[in-house]
């Protein structure tokens, strides 16, 4: 070989492994949609971002703000790449027939936000089916918790108008609990939820009231997203002390979720790093500690993304 057949091979070799070098450090960016600033889903992946960055060669992973039916809307039409959803948000934007056909996938559980329905320590109301009559918030109209109560309502043989409802938000709703407005409150929220923990030091007190089994199981017959829950006696034992008792309830689950489309080896490498790394973003963020492949197996809420399904087939929890 001449000296510069020798140059010249030697700069296609050079030139190939910089190429192959610059395909390895390829950056894959990905923008994840939560709620609004501050809220769980946003505080979520918040959290995950730096763990993704950090485990995944080349990610380049952040947070925005979103909201649940904007990120369906978004999710649904493959223009967002990853964000957080609930399947009763979906099907609140979709309808059940687009709900049978959406491109919406879970690629993981995210965490789950159990119902709770709160009165005053003295109140009569002891089950749901003693709010007939009463003056309940909840929550804003055509937001996911009204609607949570439109469906129960419906489920459990009632109507609307069996109630009288204020649509109010969670700060409204307790202002209206402190007046003597309202004589109940129906909403989801994190365990320990603060709402519970302030209105318990409220002159009228709080209690927790429970859901019957066979209620609970109608609700999920009829959306298969909600489960059932123990919102357990610990949890507020020091806010509602001689009050606090185990509870059943439900509870929706809430999803890193993605679109058909995402390509499967990079929704693999996101599941692997949220199932492997459960320690390192549990202590990033609290409320993540529900976020696991097992959840994940046993409440998939939308289709499973095949690279999701990939990982729980190698932890051997799907077959």
């Amino acid at each position: 070989m001449t000296i510069a057949r020798k140059i010249g091979a030697a700069a296609f070799g050079a030139a190939l492994a910089a190429a192959l070098a610059g395909t390895a450090t390829a950056q894959t960016r990905i923008v994840m949609a939560g709620s609004s600033s501050g809220g769980t889903a946003h505080l979520y992946f918040a959290a995950l971002a730096p763990l993704l960055n950090k485990h995944i060669p080349g990610m380049e992973a952040s947070a925005r703000s979103g909201g649940s039916t904007e990120n369906v809307i978004l999710l649904e039409r493959g223009t967002a790449q990853i964000a957080g959803a609930s399947p009763g948000d979906a099907e609140k934007v979709l309808g059940k027939d687009g709900m049978a056909k959406t491109r919406i996938r879970t690629l993981f559980t995210m965490f789950n936000i159990p119902y709770h329905l709160l009165v005053p320590t003295n109140s009569p109301i002891q089950s749901f089916s003693d709010l007939k009559g009463r003056r309940l918030s909840i929550g804003i109209k055509a937001g996911g918790e009204a609607n949570l109560f439109l469906r129960m309502v419906t489920v459990l043989g009632m109507k609307e108008g069996d109630f009288r409802l204020d649509y109010l938000g969670k700060g409204e709703s307790m202002n209206a609990y402190k007046d003597n407005v309202i004589e109940a409150f129906s909403f989801l929220c994190p365990l320990p939820c603060p709402v519970v923990t302030e209105l318990a030091t409220h002159p009228r007190g709080a209690r927790l009231v429970g859901m019957s089994a066979d209620e609970i199981a109608k609700i999920n017959a009829d959306h298969r997203w909600y489960s059932a829950y123990t919102i357990s006696k610990d949890v507020y034992a020091n806010s509602l002390k001689d009050q606090s008792r185990d509870v059943p309830s439900f509870t929706e689950w809430f999803y890193v979720a993605t679109h058909a489309d995402f390509p499967e080896e990079t929704a693999y490498q996101i599941a692997k790093v949220i199932g492997e790394r459960y320690e390192e973003l549990v202590s990033a963020f609290r409320a993540a500690n529900t976020s696991t492949a097992e959840n994940t197996a046993k409440h998939p809420g939308f289709p499973l993304h095949p690279g999701t399904e990939r990982y729980l087939r190698e932890k051997g929890l799907l077959k």
